[in-house]
Order: structure tokens, then sequence, then C-alpha cells
């Protein structure tokens, strides 16, 4: 694999420090900058080649979230994973809502981490254990959409649909699934888009709820 260019944010130096010393001496990854908030990581990443962002939630001046949401805007192409101790459900969604790729736990092993770069860098989505947890957990609760009858409407769904929806659920993109079952990746977003209108959803998020409810993937 290429080298990775990773570029790490986290008020906490002693942390910044400790996640620098752990990657910096693995072959495929080059940390070429560090911030101590979203400002400042904005500032720098403007005048540095970065690939992937380890970025923490909490900060001053500026949170991840925001930074994230204004890197996406200036550079649609970067990939950003979430660093943080913040395992809600709610952090989980927004993040990944607003263009995270990944989520992880600091308290993450050196081997998940490494994964977890190279995932992203990848253009994949990674989820850690125990966001993967907390996002399917929340899915499942039980919500005003509970009142709906998905099962008539699940039982629309037709085998290439269904593949589809189970690729999309390990973090697949349109492209990867496209690759994988040899068709277009505009057939890909046909099929997304039939089974949103299906199941009366608007996004991808709610399709995977409903997914997950009735065991679908």
């Amino acid at each position: 694999m290429e080298e990775i260019n990773v570029f790490v944010v986290d008020d906490h130096q002693i942390f910044l420090d400790g996640i620098v010393s752990l990657l910096d001496d693995e072959p495929n990854i080059k940390i070429v900058g560090t911030a101590h908030n979203g400002k400042e990581a904005i500032d720098r990443i403007k005048a540095s080649k970065v690939d992937v962002v380890l970025m923490d939630i909490n900060m001053p001046e500026m949170d991840g979230i925001e930074a994230t949401k204004q890197l996406k805007k200036i550079n649609p192409d970067i990939k950003i994973l979430m660093l943080t101790m913040h395992s809600e459900a709610r952090f989980i969604k927004e993040c990944l809502e607003i263009g995270a790729k990944g989520y992880v736990m600091k308290n993450i092993s050196k081997d998940d981490l490494i994964k977890a770069v190279e995932t992203v860098y990848q253009d994949k989505s990674y989820l850690d254990a125990d966001s993967q947890e907390k996002l399917i957990s929340s899915m499942s609760s039980t919500d005003e959409d509970d009142n709906r009858n998905y099962d008539e409407l699940a039982a629309q769904i037709t085998q290439r649909e269904l593949e589809i929806l189970q690729l999309i659920a390990l973090g697949l993109t349109s492209q990867d699934i496209a690759n994988k079952l040899f068709i277009s990746k505009n057939t890909v977003e046909t099929h997304r888009k039939n089974m949103l209108a299906k199941l009366n959803v608007n996004n991808t998020a709610a399709l995977l709820k409903i997914a997950y409810k009735k065991g679908l993937v």
C-alpha cells in the first residue's frame, strides 16, 4: 500500500504525542502534522497534503464536529476518522452524517487503529466494535417508526436489492458494490433509491435502521 499522510487533531498533548509515537514507525503511514483544536487543524491542513485526519470531538475554539464539516467543504475527498472518548450513538450518527468516514474509541488497539486508518484511506467506512454495537442498539430501539408496518414493505425488497443492502451495511461505497457485483455504479444508486422509496425513508441511515430491525442484514 502507498504511503498514507495522516494528520492528528487532539487538545491533549500527551495523547497527541502517544498517537504520533504509535503510528510514526509504520512503514505506510506518515504523520504530516498535528493540531490542538479544529481551527488550528483547518489552517494547517490547508497548507499540507493530507489523506486521513484523526479527529477528536471535544476541543477548545472549534470542536471536531464543526472542523469536520468545514474540512469536507474545503476538500470533499479528505478522509476523517473520529478518535474520541464519546461512545454515545448520537455522536456516532452525527459524525457519519456530516462526512466522517470512521469512528473509533481512544482505547482502540494499535493494530485496529492502523486497520481503521488504512480502511478509511481506501474510502471505506470503519467503526470499531463498541461503536458498531452502540449504533445498532440505537437503531433497534423503540421509536415512532415502530408504529409503521415495515414487514409488508420489507417483503418488496428484491434479492438484488437485498445483496446491495447487505454490502451497504458493511460500509462499502457504491463503487465498491458495483465492482463486487459486476454492475455499474449508476445501477447501484438506482437500487438504493428504489429501496428508499419502497420503505418510505429519506436516507441510507434510516434504511439501515429498518434493515437491522427486520433482520435483513
